[in-house]
């Protein structure tokens, strides 16, 4: 019984996805998608996270999850190594989807496009070039 309560809720629900009824994920067609951008939109980064991985069957990756929501509790050096990894991690991605929310990107995020778009030269999509033609 407890267990049917809980799932009758659902997290993509009419108010959760009102806020992305403009945005066309349809077109990105790869599967594997890295997600990059600022950490001052770390809640863009959970609500696409789901959109993407719920409602297109997307396998979503970001540098990481405790680097996105504890940033100002690493050391430079914890974070010179998430952001290390975070660069070993673009070489296994399909596709690169840039979270630029106000247009803006960060140096860390320029960088992780760069290297993707050179050394690996896979598709990037910009979350601001998914908005649907009003």
């Amino acid at each position: 019984m407890i267990y049917t309560i809980i799932m009758s809720k659902e997290r993509l629900n009419k108010n959760f996805l009102d806020e992305f009824k403009d945005y066309d994920f349809s077109k990105i067609q790869e599967n594997k998608i890295y997600l990059v951008g600022s950490i001052r939109f770390k809640n863009y980064f959970i609500k696409i996270e789901s959109i993407l991985q719920i409602l297109y069957n997307k396998i979503v990756y970001i540098c990481s999850v405790d680097g996105l929501l504890n940033k100002e509790k690493f050391s430079l050096r914890e974070w010179e190594k998430l952001q290390e990894i975070a660069l070993r991690k673009l070489q296994d991605q399909d596709a690169m989807l840039v979270l630029d929310i106000d247009g803006y990107i960060g140096d860390h995020s320029m960088e992780e496009i760069e290297i993707f778009e050179k050394k690996y030269k896979k598709p990037i999509y910009y979350f601001s070039e998914l908005r649907k033609n009003l």
